[in-house]
């Protein structure tokens, strides 16, 4: 990390990733690291109008004057509030914060350019935040709308649980952080970066407990290093969906996701009886031209391959269907009891490779009881042949083959124009 500093207003400060970035949108003086001190308009002369909010990357506003944070903020006659900001870390391999001692850097920015930049340590120290919420109880007021004595309780029974410090920013973590800053009232838009290393975060949240309003903020980039330098994110409504990332990313709303999902359940449900029937279609084809080429000895291996094929498929499909899913957009009627606990079994790897051992001993004791012969000996060398062992595989990787099939196979035209037609 560079740790050259610049002077802003006389208090020499050092320089981070998001400093700079919030630096250079502004066209002046970087901002401290643990408080910000608040630039004079003599910081940089050519600017003309400061205090219009200026616009950058799909109408972002970007910071035009910083703002104290911490109990320093209740000198200024703005109001406050106590900020409480949850953060959802990604949970693929890799995306937590590489650098162990790096902390991030968050700014919020109003609707009319006022901003406050935060230093989000990389430790949750129990003791330290409990000794920060008793500061903080003892500047505010009613009005900032804090309920102190349920605040002072929670820290208090954090380090009673543990007091051994963690680190945040973890793979799959959701860390919460409260700080004391000037109400900015909805927050206009957000930057977001490491300090130092990478990290992924998938979701910011920003409750203010003065107005008890959420904003929501969707990344699921990689920032830092091997990414974008910060996160320059714009507010997206608390109930929408976001698919997607970046300037990709699209926004639907409950109600819009929710004729999404049922739409591609309808095309799952289409899909797994396509399978099953391309499956059968595909056993049935093979049994009759092995029929014609060797008759019923030769396709008693192919038919026999084929149900436990067909059967192995049903069996991967229950196990999907037994998958938890969203609850929120789900139109599928819950089983009951017995049935979903059947279909939670039949489901399971354990029972599928059980039951494709059962089905395949079943077809050599079918092919056995068929041969005719009492000479066990003669009996299992007809059976091991090499040409009846490969005829029974091709027969069960006929599944395989019509999975990838119907599965390479698009949807219908007339079909995606429908789904197209219902988000509308």
């Amino acid at each position: 990390m560079n740790r050259q500093g610049g002077l802003c207003g006389g208090v020499s400060v050092p320089f981070s990733p998001l400093s700079k970035a919030v630096a250079q949108r502004q066209g002046r003086c970087a901002p401290a690291r643990q408080r910000i001190v608040r630039c004079s308009e003599t910081a940089n002369p050519q600017s003309s109008n400061l205090k219009k909010p200026a616009e950058f990357k799909r109408g972002l506003i970007v910071p035009q004057e910083l703002l104290r944070t911490g109990t320093s903020c209740l000198e200024s006659h703005k109001e406050h509030t106590l900020y409480t900001l949850r953060f959802s870390t990604g949970f693929g391999r890799g995306c937590g914060l590489t650098t162990p001692g790096a902390g991030v850097q968050i700014c919020l920015v109003g609707q009319d350019g006022q901003a406050m930049l935060h230093r989000i340590s990389p430790i949750n120290d129990p003791v330290e935040a409990e000794q920060d919420a008793m500061a903080i109880c003892k500047v505010l007021d009613k009005a900032a709308g804090v309920d102190c004595k349920f605040v002072l309780q929670a820290a208090a029974n954090s380090r009673a649980r543990s007091a051994a410090p963690k680190q945040r920013f973890q793979e799959g973590a959701v860390d919460e952080v409260s700080i004391l800053g000037p109400e900015l009232g909805p927050i206009a838009s957000l930057m977001i970066a490491p300090e130092e290393g990478s990290w992924r975060v998938d979701e910011v949240t920003v409750w203010s407990s003065r107005t008890k309003h959420t904003d929501r903020f969707v990344c699921r980039e990689a920032l830092g290093y091997n990414g974008v330098s910060a996160g320059f994110l714009a507010p997206v409504p608390a109930d929408a969906v976001v698919y997607g990332s970046g300037e990709s990313a699209v926004i639907l709303s409950r109600e819009q996701a929710a004729m999404l999902h049922a739409a591609g359940m309808l095309d799952y449900c289409a899909l797994k009886d396509r399978i099953l029937v391309t499956t059968a279609a595909l056993v049935a084809a093979g049994s009759s031209l092995c029929y014609s080429l060797g008759g019923w000895p030769a396709t008693e291996p192919f038919l026999a391959g084929g149900a436990v094929g067909l059967a192995y498929q049903s069996m991967l499909q229950a196990n999907v269907d037994a998958l938890p899913g969203s609850s929120t957009y789900s139109t599928r009627p819950m089983l009951p009891g017995p049935a979903q606990t059947l279909q939670r079994i039949m489901g399971s790897g354990t029972v599928r490779l059980m039951a494709v051992a059962g089905l395949s001993l079943a077809a050599v004791w079918g092919l056995k009881a068929s041969s005719g012969s009492t000479d066990d000996t003669l009996t299992l060398q007809q059976i091991l042949e090499v040409r009846q062992v490969l005829t029974g595989l091709m027969g069960f990787m006929m599944y395989k083959l019509a999975l990838v099939g119907c599965s390479a196979v698009p949807s219908p035209p007339h079909q995606r124009a429908t789904e197209e037609e219902r988000l509308i």
